[in-house]
């Protein structure tokens, strides 16, 4: 009976560590989708949850450079206006209050909602906030 309380107890950590990392990979996989420039295409939302601004609506031009040095360079215009460290792990969304991958910048939460390698679509992570999609 010890001897399979014990395989027991070595199958349950073999399974938590293997749940750990696989956390730990898709963290990683979602930092490294990250990298690389990222134009601004559109916002939807806002307080109407009906807006919709555009780079052709507003005359701006966003463009956000994550480094793998976990910093973000966010430019306007083609004019540097901010440099952040930025994060990503595992939070919940005040939208369905499950687990999502955040991606924290400039003292702002997003919910990744979407990521591949030509757009990005990230969430404000409060009430009237905005969808923001980015192209490459």
């Amino acid at each position: 009976m010890g001897k399979i309380k014990l395989s027991f107890g070595f199958v349950m950590v073999l399974f938590l560590g293997c749940c750990s990392s696989k956390n730990e990979l898709d963290t990683a996989q979602s930092r490294l989708a990250v990298i690389g420039i990222w134009y601004w295409q559109q916002s939807s939302g806002g307080i109407s949850g009906n807006e919709l601004i555009t780079p052709e609506s507003t005359g701006v031009v966003i463009k956000l450079v994550f480094g793998a040095n976990k910093k973000v360079t966010v430019f306007t215009n083609d004019m540097e206006t901010g440099n952040y460290p930025y994060t990503i792990k595992t939070g919940k969304s005040i939208f369905d209050n499950q687990e999502h991958y955040l991606l924290n910048f400039n003292e702002m939460n997003y919910v990744i909602r979407y990521i591949d390698k030509s757009e990005m679509s990230i969430q404000d992570n409060f009430a009237d906030g905005y969808i923001l999609t980015y192209v490459r």
